[in-house]
């Protein structure tokens, strides 16, 4: 990877995701997307990815992996699966960074948990403060979805420069 890489990195879940887009090592866009349960989603996913594949234009797609409990919800495992398939189209670089991943590389020294790995990128990105410990249980769920896509896009940042 050079230094003016683009990576797309996205945390799926059924109605939301988390999109971050990194040039090079520095976060430039971030967002949670909804999906509309009334449209099709097939089409949804493909305008979403292509939309945001012409906008960027991405070399790597850097993606959050459903864990063991998300399989069980064939609505996002077929999420997941279109993602991958947009972006094979596109002739794009596939990375899965998971979970594990992410506690090891940002919870160092601590107890390993989403919230100490989520609290660790406010360091790197201040500007994720105003997202951060929403008063409402559905606002932090929902900005979960951000912090996941950016802990991903991260994760694969540094585990590229320890490779250096």
């Amino acid at each position: 990877m050079n230094s003016s890489s683009i990576i797309l990195a996205i945390a799926p879940g059924n109605r939301e995701f988390g999109i971050a887009v990194f040039i090079g090592i520095e976060l430039f866009y971030y967002s949670v997307k909804t999906l509309n349960p009334k449209n099709s989603l097939p089409d949804q996913i493909s305008g979403l990815f292509r939309k945001f594949f012409r906008w960027f234009n991405p070399q790597i797609v850097v993606l959050k992996p459903i864990n063991q409990y998300q399989t069980l919800s064939n609505s996002l495992e077929f999420v997941v699966k279109q993602i991958k398939f947009e972006a094979e189209q596109k002739d794009l670089q596939i990375v899965e960074i998971t979970f594990e991943q992410i506690k090891h590389e940002l919870c160092r020294g601590g107890k390993s948990t989403q919230k100490n790995a989520f609290r660790s990128l406010l360091s790197d990105y201040p500007e994720l403060k105003r997202f951060w410990n929403r008063p409402n249980k559905w606002q932090n769920d929902y900005y979960a979805f951000l912090f996941s896509a950016i802990a991903v896009g991260s994760v694969y940042l540094k585990t590229l420069s320890k490779d250096k």
